[in-house]
């Protein structure tokens, strides 16, 4: 290791901490165009740049305060509240008092910091002083020493690292151009009905039933009718099942209960389209250090369930209590506390027992072939259906809500053609999302056995 020396961070860097201009002075924050960073905005925020938080700050503020304009490629790093909150500065930016963040000395490479720093958060957190909360001052930080290469090993190690998380990065980034489309086509079609109001104004209009046919088509694709010619002679079985699909829906706009609805159409409840599966209580001396993992309530933390870190218990379960296994692509939902009405999906090529204030829907069939799965999915992660939650969930202490009452949510069911349609469509979209997740999960699982060897001098000529 030759190339690799110890040393203080301050011999590698500026050291610069933040500060926040006074609240009370609306001068020092509207209208800003300086974006400013709190340890808020990098909680749960996992890529490794950053250009903007949630808010900004004016030059009046920036002059009136500790803050300080950070050049593009400052290393932020969150000195408390946590500590080793890492991303890097894609332009000019500030931060509060929580940052101490590292600008570089010439020739040195920030995404090798930014590897740095996340592989020896333990360092500094026991480096950290403090009775309310732990911080790490700017003069610990400065002191800090590091095994640090030349900046030639450093792009070396940038160079095998970087491409692992500019997969995730796509991935993830690609995952929320799906849900876009997902929720654009589920408000489409069962929001704002436009097929069924496409095919309503052409009639209005005296056009025949098969332009209003056609205008549904327009409304279903966002193609022009010139388009559709196009894809009619290049693409003609994907116009015929295009036409099938605005052929489904109603030509008629009703009035029910003083809501405006497609013609038989039915206001229902979620119990029609499902059932759900409550978790079941394992005792303490069912858990054991390995097996199968269990998801918990705290399991919930994003729209991909985490698997992991939750526990286990003895895999004799996936057939002693099979009705409580979880597998890939599992729609659950979490029944107490703070993650009440908190929707999560299992994921994918996973399996897990189902714990304890923790329920699963049980998608009901529309055919032999398809079930509702993609139309619950949609349903229960619409604000709406958290907002129902919310107002329904009992309890003084907490908030609790029994699965009984989340099936009596009320919702809008379309004609079975409709439904198979949307299936078809939505379960390539959820697919694929759940497949990006798991492919994450298995880079970020190879970059963090990699991160400790590079950075101990091994693996980078």
């Amino acid at each position: 290791m030759s190339n690799w020396k110890v040393m203080k961070l301050s011999e590698v860097a500026t050291i610069v901490g933040g500060g926040t201009p006074s609240s009370s002075k609306s001068e020092y924050f509207e209208n800003g165009n300086i974006p400013w960073i709190t340890p808020k905005d990098l909680s749960g925020y996992n890529k490794r740049y950053i250009s903007k938080g949630e808010r900004n700050i004016t030059e009046l503020g920036l002059k009136n305060s500790s803050a300080k304009l950070l050049p593009k490629n400052t290393v932020l790093l969150t000195s408390r509240a946590p500590i080793g909150y890492v991303a890097i500065a894609s332009n000019e930016i500030s931060t509060n008092q929580g940052f101490k963040s590292l600008v570089l000395n010439d020739g040195h490479i920030p995404e090798f910091f930014y590897y740095l720093l996340k592989n020896n958060v333990h360092i500094l957190e026991s480096r950290a002083t403090g009775s309310t909360f732990k911080e790490i001052s700017g003069q610990i930080l400065k002191d800090t020493e590091l095994s640090i290469p030349t900046p030639d090993i450093q792009q070396k190690i940038v160079d095998i690292l970087s491409p692992l998380d500019d997969k995730i990065e796509l991935n993830t980034q690609i995952n929320q151009t799906l849900e876009q489309i997902a929720q654009a086509l589920f408000k489409s079609w069962f929001v704002d009905f436009d097929p069924v109001r496409a095919k309503v104004q052409a009639l209005s209009d005296g056009l025949s039933l098969e332009q209003a046919e056609l205008a549904a088509m327009q409304a279903i694709s966002g193609k022009t009718p010139e388009e559709l010619t196009a894809l009619s002679q290049a693409h003609p079985d994907r116009y015929a099942e295009l036409a099938k699909t605005a052929k489904a829906f109603p030509c008629e706009i009703v009035e029910i209960d003083g809501v405006e609805v497609p013609k038989e159409w039915k206001q229902t409840t979620l119990s029609r389209i499902c059932e759900m599966q409550n978790g079941y209580a394992f005792k303490s001396s069912e858990w054991t250090d390995t097996g199968i993992p269990v998801i918990k309530i705290g399991s919930i933390q994003s729209k991909i369930l985490t698997v992991e870190g939750n526990g286990f218990v003895s895999e004799d379960n996936l057939s002693l209590r099979s009705n409580f296994v979880l597998n890939g692509g599992d729609i659950v939902i979490g029944l107490t506390g703070a993650y009440v009405g908190k929707v999560g999906r299992m994921p994918a090529n996973k399996k897990a027992m189902l714990n304890q204030r923790v329920a699963k829907f049980l998608a009901k069939r529309i055919n032999e072939s398809e079930t509702f799965y993609s139309f619950i999915y949609m349903n229960v992660i619409q604000e709406e259906f958290k907002n129902f939650v919310d107002f329904t969930a009992q309890g003084s202490a907490q908030p609790n809500i029994s699965t009984k009452d989340i099936l009596k949510y009320p919702l809008l069911l379309a004609n079975n053609d409709v439904h198979l349609v949307f299936e078809k469509l939505l379960k390539k979209i959820l697919d694929k999302s759940i497949f990006n997740s798991y492919q994450n999960e298995i880079l970020s699982n190879s970059r963090d056995l990699l991160l400790p060897r590079l950075l101990d001098g091994e693996n980078y000529e």
